[in-house]
């Protein structure tokens, strides 16, 4: 089966997230990834922590979906508020470890959906809430919401970064 135009952006797309993050946090200091602001409130540090945690869960329901299509995945377990980052040290922890682990993930996923055109269409269960009901989604949506998801927060990085930022003389 050939993969739509469509499959392959949004996969290009999504496989891009992690180089987007890692260039919206270039040459910040420690102080400056402290910063807050944007939608949450949120460090700019813990909105990197928070974009790859939210992508290595995409990541493998996208795995465990090509392992058993059609099958359930609970990510219910996952809410990631204020008390959530400062349990993780999202705050405080350096942010190059984890987007080594995303670009890798993204490498990773997007060879296993290229390999396979028909996982992208392919269908899960996802649970999001504890005891919820389960609601129905393609891969190919798990994705384009993902790079939704990035996009909103990477404008909070920027947004952060230009309300903190010093006025030029």
């Amino acid at each position: 089966m050939a993969r739509s135009g469509g499959q392959k952006k949004i996969l290009d797309t999504w496989a891009a997230i992690p180089r987007k993050l890692r260039r919206a946090v270039a040459g910040l200091s420690a102080r400056q990834g402290r910063w807050r602001g944007g939608s949450e409130g949120w460090s700019i540090r813990e909105y990197g922590h928070h974009l790859v945690e939210a992508n290595l869960v995409a990541a493998t329901i996208v795995i465990a979906s090509a392992g058993k299509p059609g099958g359930t995945y609970d990510w219910s377990w996952l809410f990631p508020d204020g008390r959530w980052m400062k349990r993780l040290g999202y705050d405080h922890l350096p942010l190059d470890p984890a987007l080594d682990l995303f670009e890798s993930l993204a490498r990773h996923v997007a060879a296993l959906a290229r390999a396979n055109p028909a996982l992208l269409q392919s269908s899960v269960r996802l649970r999001d809430r504890p005891a919820g009901r389960t609601r129905r989604s393609s891969i190919e949506r798990v994705l384009s919401e993902e790079c939704d998801h990035a996009r909103h927060h990477l404008s909070d990085i920027a947004a952060t970064k230009k309300a903190h930022a010093r006025p030029r003389a």
